[in-house]
C-alpha cells in the first residue's frame, strides 16, 4: 500500500513472551490498544544473568584451547631401530612435465583445418551461468473466500486473526499490532468514491477530527486491489474509546476498485500510527503487512 515492501514487521521484530492480544476497546469491531509493556528485570537477576554468561564463555574458550592443541608428534620408526633414508625428490607425478622437445625434421606436422572461401571461424564463446530469477518469493498464507460472491484473499494468522466475516464483509484485527484490517465488498453499481464515503462516515463513529494526512512519507502510492487501479487516501484524527472518550491518535488508510462486477474497499486502521516499530513506523509497518490481502486478492473464483 505505500510501495514495494515484505508482509509482516520488520525483521527480527517479535512479540514480547507471553504476550496476549489486547482486549477490545474502540472502534465498530472491537478495534483495541496496543499490549501493556513487560516488566523490567530486577538488578539482581541481571547480575545472575551476567555471572552466568561470563561462566559459560570461560568454560567454551577452555574447550576451544584444549581442542586446538596439535597431536603429539609420531615417531617414524619402532623405538630401538635404524630408520631408512627419506626420499629427498618428490614423487615423478608431482613433477611438473619437461617441456615437449621439437620434432625431427621430415616428420609430418599437423596443419590447420582450412575453411572454404569467403567463410570466416566462428569465435569461441564460453557457455554462460544459468539466470537465476530475481523475482520475490511467493507468499502464500490462509485462503479466505465468499462463495457467494465469487472473490477471495489470503491473509497470515500468525499477524491478524480474523475477528468477524460476512459474504460481503472480512474484519481482521492485530495479533500484536494495534491495528484493524476491514474488506467490504458490494456491487459495482457502488463506484469506488462512493464506497470510499461510506466507509468514512463508518471510521467519522469511532474517530474525531478527522483530516487527510499531509505527510509525504505517509503518501498512499498506487492503490489498487488485486493488482487492479482504484483511488484512496490516508487520514488522521484521535480515536475514540467505546464510551466516546478520546485514547489515542489514529491513522486511516482507505481505498477502493472495481472490476466491473464487484467494487472492493479495503480500511485500514492503526493506532499510535507514528511510534516507532523496528526502523520503521507503527503505520509504515502495518500497511506493509496488509500488501497480502491486496496482492492475493482475487476478485472471481466462480
Amino acid at each position: 500500500m505505500s510501495g514495494p515492501q515484505g508482509y509482516g514487521p520488520p525483521p527480527g521484530f517479535q512479540p514480547p513472551p507471553g504476550f496476549q492480544p489486547p482486549p477490545p476497546s474502540y472502534g465498530p469491531y472491537g478495534f483495541g490498544p496496543p499490549p501493556p509493556s513487560p516488566s523490567r528485570t530486577s538488578p539482581a537477576a541481571i547480575l545472575a544473568i551476567f555471572v552466568g554468561a561470563m561462566l559459560g564463555l570461560a568454560v567454551i574458550a577452555a574447550i576451544f584451547v584444549l581442542a586446538s592443541q596439535p597431536a603429539p608428534p609420531v615417531a617414524p620408526c619402532p623405538p630401538d631401530q635404524a630408520c631408512a633414508p627419506q626420499p629427498s625428490l618428490s614423487p615423478v607425478s608431482q613433477v611438473s612435465p619437461r617441456p615437449s622437445a621439437a620434432p625431427p625434421s621430415g616428420a609430418p606436422t599437423t596443419a590447420p583445418a582450412t575453411l572454404p572461401p569467403g567463410e570466416t571461424p566462428t569465435p569461441f564463446v564460453p557457455p554462460s551461468a544459468t539466470p537465476v530469477s530475481d523475482a520475490p518469493p511467493v507468499v502464500s498464507g490462509t485462503l479466505w473466500q465468499s462463495a457467494a460472491l465469487g472473490y477471495s484473499f489470503e491473509y497470515d494468522p500468525e499477524v491478524f486473526s480474523l475477528s468477524r466475516e460476512a459474504d460481503d464483509l472480512a474484519v481482521f484485527n492485530g495479533v500484536f499490532l494495534d491495528a484493524q484490517v476491514i474488506i467490504h465488498a458490494v456491487p459495482a453499481a457502488t463506484s469506488p468514491a462512493e464506497l470510499i464515503a461510506q466507509e468514512l462516515a463508518v471510521v467519522d463513529t469511532f474517530m474525531i477530527g478527522r483530516v487527510e494526512d499531509s505527510d509525504d512519507y505517509d503518501a498512499l502510492l498506487g492503490p489498487s486491489i488485486g493488482y487492479i487501479r482504484g483511488e484512496g487516501d490516508v487520514f488522521s484524527g484521535t480515536l475514540l474509546s467505546s464510551d466516546g472518550t478520546p485514547v489515542a491518535p489514529g491513522g486511516v488508510t482507505v481505498l477502493a476498485s472495481t472490476d466491473g462486477r464487484l467494487t472492493v474497499s479495503v480500511v485500514v486502521v492503526v493506532g499510535s500510527p507514528d511510534d516507532r516499530l523496528g526502523s520503521d513506523t507503527h503505520q509504515h509497518v502495518v500497511r506493509g503487512a496488509a500488501d497480502q490481502f491486496l496482492k492475493t486478492f482475487d476478485w472471481d473464483t466462480r
